[in-house]
């Protein structure tokens, strides 16, 4: 079964610029792990909710979920980058989860 990961994001107007290169930087990376399916990054043109942005990566294994987590936090660390504290100083909220996929 394919796992997906889902970010769910509130991105202030005045960061939006920031958060759209950090978010394609990333997702370059992303696309180059294996067992990569498939994401897209979503902006909220209508309806309720506070998140405006939404991404999502789809895995073809747990297995390849958990490595790609692995390989996202040494390129991170190797770039000296800090999710967390950009996402704080940009005054970015977001919710992470995984859910599992299978066709219907």
């Amino acid at each position: 079964m394919e796992t997906v990961l889902i970010d769910t994001f509130i991105v202030p107007e005045e960061s939006k610029a920031a958060f759209l290169d950090g978010a394609r930087k990333v997702q370059s990376f992303i696309r180059t792990l294996p067992g990569f399916v498939e994401g897209f990054l979503y902006e909220k043109k209508d309806g309720e909710s506070r998140h405006n942005f939404l991404t999502t990566a789809v895995w073809e294994s747990e297995e390849a979920f958990e490595n790609a987590k692995g390989a996202v936090a040494i390129e991170f660390q190797k770039q000296g980058f800090n999710p967390q504290e950009t996402r704080q100083r940009l005054k970015i909220e977001s919710v992470r989860s995984t859910y599992e996929r299978s066709p219907y």
